[in-house]
Formats: C-alpha cells, structure tokens, sequence
C-alpha cells in the first residue's frame, strides 16, 4: 500500500479514503475466497459421478464455505418428486429425519417459494418457530436445487446461536454454490442412468442370445423330429401296403389253390393291415385338424362305464389271455362330451394297456365322482414307465425306446391326441407310474352341464 502511495505521490491516506480502501480490500479478498471455494468444489464434484461422494463433498463444503454449523442435502426422486437419497453433517440422525418428516408439509413449500430461503429465530411464523425449537437452531437455510426448473433437490444449512443475513454477493456466491452442485448431481444421475441401461441393454442382449440359442435348438430338434417323422410315416404307410398287396397278389394269381384255412388266413392278416393302415391315417388327420384348430365338440350325455364296455369288446380279439376290469363308483354320475372322442381316447389309453401287458395279467378300468368332475383311471401290470418320461410321452411323435416299442412300431401320436381331446372338454390327463409296477393312465372330466343343450 505505501508503493501505491509513494507511486500517486501522495504523502498520506486521508481517513474516508482509508476506509473505502479498506472495505474494497475486504470485498476483493471474500470474492477472492469465494472464488477458491468454488473451484475447489467444482474440481472435486467433478472429478466424480458417485451420488454419494458428491453428496459427502457438499455437506463438508457448506460447513467450511457457507459456515454452516450443521448441513444436508437432500436428492429427490424423479418420478415421486420425495426425498430419495441424502448426506449430512453435525445433524443426529433423530434431527435428519425430522427435516425430512417436515418435507412436503413445510420445506416444499418454502423451496418453492424462493431460490434462497431463509428463517431465523427472530419473530418466525408459527411452524417455522416450531421447527427451529426441534432443531435447536437460530437460522435455516434452504437452497433449492433445479435443473431446467425442475427440482431435483435441495440444501439445508443450520447456524446454531446466529441470526443469518446475506449480503447481495453472499447471495450470488450461494447462487452459483447450488448451481454447481444441482449440475453435478443431475449429471450423477444421468451417468447411473447409463449405468443401469447399458447394463438392462446387456442382460437383454444375453436373454436374447439365449433366446435365439434356444430357439435354433428347437429348430433343430424339429427338423429332426421332420425327419424321423417322415421316414416313420413312410415306414408305417409301407409296411401294411407291402403286406396288403403280397396277399391280394397271392389270393389274385393262386385263388384256387389255396386252402379254406390258409384263405381266411390270408383274410384275417388284409383286415388287421387295413385297420392298421386306417388308424395311422385317422391319427395323421386328427393331428392335422387339431393344429389347424379345426377340430369340434358334439356334446352329448355319454354314460361312461357302457363306453367302457364297448371299447372292451372292440379289443377283445386282440386281448388274448389278458382280463378286461371295469370298477366304477355307484353314485358315477353321466358326463355331458363327445361320445366318439371320448370312445377314441378310451381306445387309445386302453390299447396301450393291453399292448404293454404281459399274458394272464389284468387292464382294469376304474370311475369314481370328485366333487364337480370325474376321474377315470386305465391301469395296466405292464413293464411301467420312468418318472422322466412321464411328460415327454405326451409329446408329439416321442416313443419311448423299448423292446415292445421295436417290435410294434406306430406314430407316437396317440396319447398327444388324448391329451388335446381331453383339453378340450375341460379335462387333464397325466400318468402314474413306477419303472416295473405298471402304469395308471388318468384323466378328469368336469360334468360340462353348461354345455347341454348345444
């Protein structure tokens, strides 16, 4: 100061002049503190996208910069618009969560009033006076915290024993405090945002991959159950039209020669190939028409055990020394379905009994009343089935791969057509059934009372 003097060339300072100095002294020196402590908070907010330590940074700085005795600050959520995330310094945490207790009925309010908010303990309005007295406080501080107006959060600092007033440049500097530190948290958010999107974008790349990897598996596994099904179909179509024409070829060329008992022979083998032949074509249209949705009910009251009975004597010659059983409750009610579905489910179930038993052995059908349905069981003495394959049976073309099964080829369509058939009148159908202790093929009917009349 003396070279500034020596330099104007003035001997000495007059007292007014003196002072004006002095106080551009003290206003450049708290601009100039002003100016450190925001870059210093710039750098360190910025040298960060953790929500957290930015929080911590600002509660440490309001302390130090704003001079603060106690200070949080509080990030909302921006869907909700409520207190979310939040830091704080000196407070207890009993004291932090009254200021967030007090958030919409009187904090809210203030925020939204004003950039800089401030109540003291001099003549404050009644709820202001309260809320001072919990906190032990003389001053409160809000800062509101916007970006693009939008609040995404506020400040709140605390004098203990001193009434607070700012100045115009005090103002400012608090001003562009909350602006720096609004930006910081905003840009905070957004980068978790990324985070967590690039992150959702990589799991549902991976579920997708999964998905395509999955996809191709089945493909493959369908275009070779193509191809087993065409070689099947074609092995079954073959083989009873090989067999139908060798013996009308020989009964054509050889009619006379042949005997009475090799004749009806002859016979007896055309009719089973034929009836052969007539069920891989029914079973072939009876898929095709239930995956084209093409398939319908004719509702009917059928009584089940004289169903039963019919399919019994429709298989009786190919029963051989195994007993037909039938054992139904007496308060078996009539059902309400399709009397000529159901009789070729019965057929099937009850056929696949009878093919897997051994001799002197017994298929026993029973039929019992479950609250509003009932439940029809086919069981068998056969060699069973492993609980591994109790649903892959029911799967289009799978057979299980079994002695029984190389000597008697057929379509593995059956029992998926049961299980469709059984759908559609409201029903389920599973199997029961250890390795080596026969099988208990179920299923339920409801009463389907709503269906009469149609």
């Amino acid at each position: 100061m003396a070279r500034i003097l020596k330099t104007s060339g003035s001997k000495s300072i007059p007292p007014k002049r003196r002072r004006v100095l002095r106080r551009t002294t003290d206003h450049l020196d708290e601009r100039l503190i002003q100016l450190q402590a925001l870059h210093r908070i710039s750098t360190l907010i910025n040298s960060t996208f953790n929500l957290e330590e930015i929080l911590k940074v600002l509660t440490d700085s309001m302390a130090r910069d704003l001079d603060f005795d106690r200070t949080g600050v509080v990030f909302l959520d921006r869907n909700s618009q409520k207190p979310f995330q939040s830091a704080y310094a000196s407070f207890t945490p009993v004291e932090f969560r009254l200021i967030l207790e007090h958030y919409d009925s009187l904090l809210l309010p203030a925020l939204d009033k004003e950039d800089i908010f401030i109540e003291t303990a001099d003549n404050p309005p009644p709820q202001w006076a309260h809320f001072l007295n919990l906190l032990s406080a003389m001053s409160v501080c809000l800062l509101p915290m916007r970006v693009k107006s939008r609040l995404i959060g506020f400040a709140i600092g605390v004098r203990n024993h001193r009434l607070m007033h700012l100045s115009d440049d005090q103002r400012r500097f608090f001003s562009m405090f909350v602006s720096q530190a609004s930006t910081a948290i905003e840009n905070a958010r957004l980068y978790e945002a990324l985070g967590q999107s690039n992150l959702t974008l990589e799991e549902k790349v991976q579920e997708r991959t999964r998905d395509l990897l999955q996809a191709n598996t089945r493909l493959l596994e369908l275009d070779q159950i193509k191809s087993n099904f065409i070689s099947m179909v074609s092995h079954e179509l073959r083989t009873p039209l090989t067999a139908i024409k060798g013996f009308i070829v020989t009964l054509f060329h050889y009619d006379k020669e042949i005997s009475e008992e090799k004749r009806h022979l002859y016979l007896g083998v055309l009719n089973e190939e034929t009836d052969r032949l007539t069920r891989l074509i029914t079973e072939l249209l009876d898929i095709s028409r239930i995956e084209s949705g093409r398939i319908d009910i004719q509702w009917s009251t059928v009584v089940v055990p004289d169903l039963v009975q019919r399919v019994f004597e429709t298989l009786s010659m190919k029963a051989a020394a195994v007993r037909f059983e039938k054992n139904f409750s007496v308060d078996f009610p009539e059902v309400f379905a399709d009397s000529d579905k159901l009789e070729q489910v019965l057929i099937n179930l009850i056929g696949n009994a009878l093919k897997y038993s051994p001799s002197d052995s017994r298929v026993v059908v029973r039929g019992r009343r479950i609250d509003d349905e009932v439940e029809i069981s086919i069981e068998d003495e056969g060699p069973g089935i492993p609980e591994s394959e109790h649903e892959k049976i029911f799967d289009k073309f799978y057979r299980q791969d079994n002695e029984i099964n190389r000597k008697s080829p057929g379509t593995g369509l059956g029992l998926p057509i049961c299980r469709t058939l059984v759908n559609l009148h409201g029903g389920k159908i599973w199997v029961e059934s250890q390795l080596g202790q026969g099988c208990k093929f179920k299923f339920t009917l409801p009463f389907n009372l709503d269906k009469a009349g149609r």
